[in-house]
């Protein structure tokens, strides 16, 4: 065998050149995690749940002047529902959902009444896409399944949150059986205080 490769380089050439195109695309692929710093800060999304006990109210979620509010208002449209708050913390990278309790006297609120997310009274938010360490969201949007084949031809696309950083992707995890917030996932902005 090693007698037929000596006489045939082209047969040398055939086994070692797809071997050393798979280790630089690993390469390629490991080299950013291996040097960029990880995140150092959490961010906020929220998702929608349409609950079909409480088809009469609406919870909306936002930042405003660097600060999360919750609001409530009453609708007639069935399409519209309570928003869900999600936080990915950064130094365990896991997502967990912020409950937001809303109170028993819905009918006596003013519309747009503003709720309270303890949690969240005394952070700041930026609402800008890329964090004060230089990461970045992306999505949701539809990424392929992250190896060479499915890149080059097509395969399973999914929609998936992540924050990226000079080529370091960190793709953000699926929280228990919530997959509806990856499809519609809104992002609110970095938690900075």
């Amino acid at each position: 065998m090693l007698k037929q490769i000596r006489q045939n380089p082209m047969i040398a050439a055939g086994i070692l050149l797809p071997l050393i195109i798979v280790v630089f695309f690993l390469l390629a692929t490991a080299i950013p995690r291996w040097l960029v710093a990880p995140p150092e800060y959490d961010f906020v999304f929220t998702g929608p749940q349409h609950n079909p006990n409480r088809r009469d109210i609406e919870l909306t979620i936002d930042v405003v002047d660097n600060r999360l509010r919750a609001r409530l208002f009453k609708k007639n449209d069935y399409y519209r529902g309570i928003a869900r708050l999600y936080v990915f913390d950064h130094e365990t990278r896991d997502v967990r959902e912020i409950s937001i309790n809303i109170p028993g006297n819905v009918d006596t609120l003013e519309d747009g009444a503003e709720i309270d997310v303890p949690e969240f009274a005394d952070r700041s938010i930026s609402t800008s896409r890329q964090a004060p360490d230089g990461y970045e969201v992306l999505g949701p949007g539809y990424r392929r399944g992250g190896n060479l084949m499915t890149e080059l031809f097509g395969g399973h696309r999914r929609y998936k949150l992540s924050i990226h950083k000079s080529g370091a992707v960190v793709e953000i995890p699926n929280l228990g059986d919530h997959r509806n917030y990856y499809y519609n996932a809104t992002f609110l902005g970095w938690v900075t205080k």
